[in-house]
């Protein structure tokens, strides 16, 4: 709420353009140790040596975001990000196939500050810090065919947690567009995964009195788009 009340504030001092919308995507990388973690015992329980193809790698984002000029070097704004990663692991042979899938995907709502340290014509850099509440979603498919015969289950977990971001960004502005980039780090406070369905916890499968959190701390490059708006 009070992100939303900043948006509507009307800055006396603000120059120029009142404000506009930020469109950016890009690569993020995330921790996720406990996936990883969870990766490595499901591979452990197959009946064969199976293997890792992939572990969470660095992986794709999208935000889109509005924001208000206040003052001639700040801006204030509220948005949406999303981000997708995961992990796979397989085995197959003449006789049948097993593999596993974890799929995390994260639906980001929040808040930022950008202060603008040097400002031209052409040329802004900014620092930016940034707010988040950060909806997961984790999917775990496994699924094996031998013969003729084929089988698979697949359970989804949700998790909530709060996070946070620094950063910098370089636009070069056009008449009524900019274009650029911005990096920085993320860090999450990580949330309990837990059932969508019956909200059981999904727990450590070693120690059942540990439960397993999502985790999307990292960093980030994103190509950025800015449309100035009059408002």
């Amino acid at each position: 709420m009070i992100a939303l009340g900043m948006l509507l504030v009307s800055a006396q001092k603000a120059t120029g353009q009142g404000g506009g919308i930020t469109v950016a995507a890009g690569l993020e990388s995330s921790q996720m140790d406990d996936m990883k973690y969870l990766q490595e015992h499901i591979l452990s329980t197959y009946p064969v040596d199976g293997k890792i193809s992939s572990s969470f790698p660095p992986y794709t984002s999208f935000s889109i975001n509005l924001f208000k000029i206040l003052y001639d070097h700040i801006r204030v704004g509220a948005g949406y990000s999303f981000s997708t990663t995961g992990g796979k692991s397989s085995y197959a042979d003449y006789s049948g196939n097993i593999s596993t899938e974890i799929t995390a995907t994260s639906h980001r709502l929040g808040a930022y500050i950008s202060y603008i340290v040097m400002g031209g014509d052409r040329l802004d850099l900014a620092l930016n810090g940034r707010l988040d509440a950060i909806l997961t979603n984790l999917t775990v498919g496994s699924f094996y065919s031998i013969y003729n015969y084929s089988s698979g289950q697949e359970n989804e977990y949700r998790s909530f947690s709060p996070g946070g971001s620094v950063g910098a960004e370089f636009m070069y502005k056009f008449e009524n567009f900019s274009m650029g980039m911005d990096a920085g780090y993320l860090v999450d406070l990580q949330g309990n995964l837990k059932d969508s369905g019956n909200g059981d916890p999904l727990v450590d499968p070693n120690d059942t009195d540990r439960v397993l959190s999502s985790d999307w701390t990292g960093w980030y490059v994103h190509l950025k788009a800015l449309v100035w708006l009059n408002f």
